[in-house]
């Protein structure tokens, strides 16, 4: 009897979110787009993960807001076809291999005034539970860890240098909540660490650093545990997951001025996933 339960414990766990999004009526969800005008006017912003998922809709909202924006991507083709389609410029990286990032991002912002970072580029695990290979393991802590770690000392030292008082944004997860059970939960754990350590040490300098925390968003990244990628209904408290725009519209409040007193946060943004329930 106990493993009959324990086996329909699992398989209703388990499929929670196909139940969800066939059971729950699909009702339309409209996001209130947040016009700010030209709030990020005369703002140069860098935006890493910029081709895809949350990172390209900041990066679309930036330059909607009024910035400069500069994305970044591993793939070269790819990231230059979406700065043609975003008019925008690009730059290609691999974040992995540290030095050489930190290199070319180096002599990219030597003649420039960068106002604004958000480090959006993250990989999730791919490996089951006890089964994680360490090269895996140094592939999701290098991109989703080290490299927005320096990232973020190459231009706190930029601003620096050259007056700024600028904003960096971290993208964490909700799952930084969670119990660290594998490399992408203790990845963005740290990362919210961090973001506290940098806002610590950068405020006395004018600048501002937060992080922000999605929960389930309707991303590629997305698209493994999520079956109707049509429909939004999820099982967190909201009954439905976020949408990268929602996540942007946020974004651009906390690289703006108006974020400028809120430092070191990393605020949730779930429908109530970390908040209200670590389950889901």
């Amino acid at each position: 009897m106990w493993l009959i339960k324990q086996l329909l414990s699992n398989f209703f766990r388990s499929n929670k979110s196909t139940m969800y999004s066939r059971f729950f009526k699909k009702t339309p969800v409209i996001i209130n787009d947040v016009d700010f005008d030209h709030i990020l006017e005369n703002k140069h912003a860098i935006v890493t993960g910029g081709t895809s998922g949350i990172g390209l809709a900041i990066a679309k909202k930036m330059i909607a807001s009024g910035a400069d924006v500069t994305i970044v991507g591993r793939e070269a083709v790819k990231t230059e076809n979406i700065a043609k389609e975003l008019g925008c410029g690009y730059l290609v990286l691999d974040l992995t291999d540290t030095q050489a990032m930190i290199s070319k991002i180096t002599e990219f912002i030597a003649d420039k005034k960068i106002d604004i970072l958000v480090n959006s580029a993250g990989v999730i695990d791919k490996e089951r539970w006890l089964e994680r290979t360490p090269d895996h393991f140094d592939l999701v802590m290098n991109t989703n860890l080290k490299a927005a770690y320096f990232m973020c000392q190459t231009l706190a030292k930029h601003m620096i240098k050259n007056q700024i008082q600028g904003h960096i944004l971290n993208i964490s997860s909700s799952s930084s909540m969670r119990p660290g059970w594998g490399p992408y939960q203790l990845s963005k754990r740290a990362l919210n660490g961090m973001t506290l350590g940098f806002a610590h040490k950068l405020a006395p300098h004018g600048i501002t650093v937060n992080g922000l925390a999605p929960g389930v968003t309707m991303t590629p990244m997305a698209s493994h545990f999520m079956d109707d990628t049509d429909n939004l209904a999820y099982y967190n408290p909201l009954r439905r997951a976020e949408t990268p725009e929602e996540i942007a519209n946020l974004a651009v409040f906390l690289a703006s001025n108006l974020g400028t007193s809120i430092v070191g946060d990393t605020i949730m943004i779930t429908g109530g996933s970390g908040l209200l329930s670590m389950d889901h």
